[in-house]
């Protein structure tokens, strides 16, 4: 079964009363005994693991009233009403902090309290791992009865009354709580309205809001309720004696059976609001992000001293590679020793021999000989080829084209590469290839 911390603090903020409700919150009893005690009390309950809570304020230190708008002003409310206060309380406004409740038919109910006291007790809780979701003064979560609707009237006429039926049917009267707790008396007499004050102020504090909102002739019904008798009585016996007779109920009640599920003003509004829980999730994932960091750090180190060593086995091939080049060329080119390596190896390696050079000189000699004209001046064999290449001059062109009959004769394949006349010599060059059987 699911549980909700809420804790309550008195208006020094030194002493501290929590307890666990279970899930149906707004009726059922706390799901284990209460404690208190100070902020190390508190802080030993919960041990190490962090905590969403509830916060109850005493109501000494919330005041909440109603104030007026227009619809004009509607969007702008939360930055146009705590201006509207500024004639009405001692201090600086932006000393305040301001929560507004439901606006509606012109009128809005707000409440405010001391800024920098309510950001101690946030800070005082968070330091111990609670983070506050929500947060009331304590008269604003007392359950409210329903209005109670007096008898009515015996009939009035009037002059407007075109019949003796007609009735003049007094309002609903409204009915008031008011909670003992710990000599204090908390009132709420509206669903976002309520106040605290020493019971022997009670009467007064009653007498005052009765004239206020000026209900002398609908007086309000009052809901008592203590956790036992003796509050009871005390209770009662501080009222007003002409509102003794409008006490409806008188109930005996756990301090934390509450109403958290009503329309109470929640103070945890603009800087106070509920935020992303960025710190306890660094304080959940503090280890993993510490491991996860040192990891990444050996990896980096790992992995650069790796590329340091390769850099350095790299550099001492090139070297050696220097001095295997000069070696071999000491007046060459350097600028890339391995690609010259590369080609004089391939220079050295030996050649596919796809033709032999005796063969093919004995077939082709003596058909030059028998050409008397013909005089051989360069003979080139290529052996990655297998072709013979002869330059010959001759008395006229004719001559070195009958070579080359002769030789397609006898079975060569003759290419004429080039033929020059000079006056009356002839120059030519022929490419002649013996087919492969």
């Amino acid at each position: 079964m699911s549980s909700q911390l809420v804790v309550s603090i008195n208006s020094t903020a030194d002493y501290f009363r929590w307890c666990w409700l279970g899930d149906n919150q707004a009726s059922a009893a706390p799901v284990s005994a209460p404690m208190s005690g100070d902020l190390d009390a508190l802080r030993a309950a919960l041990g190490d693991l962090g905590q969403q809570a509830w916060l109850l304020l005493p109501g000494a230190k919330v005041v909440t009233r109603t104030l007026e708008y227009t619809e004009k002003e509607k969007k702008h409310l939360r930055n146009l009403l705590p201006f509207q206060l500024e004639e009405s309380v001692v201090g600086d406004i932006e000393d305040l902090h301001v929560a507004i409740g439901t606006a509606s038919s012109g009128k809005v109910a707000l409440a405010y309290t001391d800024k920098q006291w309510l950001k101690a007790i946030f800070a005082q809780l968070a330091n111990i791992g609670i983070e506050i979701t929500r947060c009331w003064a304590t008269p604003l979560v007392l359950p409210l009865a329903a209005p109670v609707v007096s008898e009515p009237q015996e009939p009035i006429l009037t002059e407007a009354s075109e019949t003796l039926d007609e009735k003049l049917i007094a309002s609903p009267a409204a009915t008031w709580a008011i909670g003992f707790e710990h000599g204090q008396a908390n009132l709420r007499f509206a669903e976002q309205e309520g106040f605290s004050v020493p019971l022997p102020l009670l009467a007064p504090a009653l007498d005052m809001l009765i004239a206020t909102q000026k209900l002398t002739n609908n007086l309000p019904y009052l809901a008592l309720r203590a956790p036992d008798q003796v509050g009871l009585d005390a209770l009662y016996q501080s009222l007003p004696k002409h509102l003794v007779t409008q006490v409806s109920s008188q109930t005996l009640a756990d301090h934390w059976q509450l109403d958290f599920n009503g329309k109470a003003i929640d103070l945890c509004q603009a800087e106070f609001s509920q935020r992303l829980p960025v710190e306890r999730w660094m304080k959940l994932w503090r280890g993993v992000g510490i491991l996860a960091l040192v990891t990444f750090v050996v990896y980096v180190g790992v992995l650069g001293f790796n590329i340091y060593k390769l850099n350095k086995q790299n550099l001492q091939l090139r070297q050696q590679m220097e001095a295997v080049y000069r070696s071999v060329s000491p007046n060459g080119q350097s600028d890339d020793p391995e690609k010259r390596l590369r080609l004089k190896l391939q220079q050295l390696q030996p050649k596919n021999q796809t033709g032999s050079a005796v063969a093919v000189l004995a077939g082709v000699i003596p058909i030059i000989a028998n050409s008397p004209d013909i005089n051989v001046k360069i003979i080139s064999y290529s052996a990655e080829t297998g072709d013979l290449s002869v330059s010959a001059q001759a008395h006229s062109f004719g001559s070195l084209d009958a070579l080359r009959q002769a030789l397609m004769a006898q079975g060569y394949v003759v290419d004429p590469i080039a033929a020059t006349t000079q006056g009356d010599l002839s120059n030519g060059r022929l490419k002649i290839t013996k087919p492969q059987q």
